[in-house]
């Protein structure tokens, strides 16, 4: 994924997040983990950016089903890592954006604390760094960041995420940043990197090399 399209993504997310604030809470219909899941096949992705802090209908049914699958906590995460090897590419994009937003701790949810345990996913995660889709394999690094030092295991996959894939860097640098000195052995991979032609992806993998090296924290 390149930095521009990153950072619109990014933007993107932190918009449509913040308007789930104007939206009145729906009740909602006990549903199973599977079939909840299942829900998010069809959504479009990237998500919209909006100009109005009113939802569209998509944008509202994205919402309920986040809210839903984070009230159900850790017992949705097996449903979303078998669904992660789906066939459509559309419905693993989905699937990898909320392990991002259920595990990242910034969107923001109705009730409850924001960011559930997602480790149970990383051996699907791992697996996705693979996917011939580039966002799959974008957001995933980015989801495995999110699972933190206890993430160190795919460490060797992002590595050669960073050699393989010119479209990851920054979501490949996110995700070692958050696994932090456990991912040690990725300082070769990315020091070719502090002297990219582009800032962006320059200054990313600086923060990368420091957290690695115990000079940098993220922000939890």
């Amino acid at each position: 994924m390149s930095v521009p399209s990153l950072n619109s993504f990014v933007v993107g997310l932190i918009f449509v997040a913040s308007s789930a604030l104007y939206a009145e809470p729906t009740a909602q219909p006990e549903i199973s983990a599977d079939a909840l899941v299942q829900q998010l096949r069809g959504l479009p992705t990237p998500l919209s950016g909006m100009s109005s802090p009113t939802l569209t209908p998509v944008e509202q049914k994205r919402h309920e089903i986040y809210e839903q699958l984070h009230d159900m906590g850790s017992e949705c995460v097996p449903p979303l890592a078998r669904a992660l090897r789906d066939p459509d590419v559309n419905m693993r994009r989905n699937v990898a954006l909320a392990l991002g937003v259920l595990g990242g701790g910034w969107w923001q949810f109705e009730t409850g604390p924001a960011k559930i345990p997602t480790r149970a996913a990383l051996p699907a995660l791992i697996e996705a760094l693979q996917d011939r889709d580039q966002d799959v394999r974008a957001w995933s690094a980015q989801a495995i960041g999110d699972i933190g030092p206890e993430a160190a295991a795919a460490v060797p996959s992002l590595i050669r995420l960073l050699r393989r894939d010119a479209h990851s860097p920054i979501s490949a640098f996110i995700a070692l940043m958050d696994i932090g000195p456990a991912a040690r052995e990725a300082l070769p991979a990315l020091k070719p990197y502090l002297s990219d032609p582009d800032a962006d992806v320059r200054k990313m993998a600086a923060k990368a090399v420091a957290a690695i090296e115990g000079r940098f924290r993220s922000d939890p």
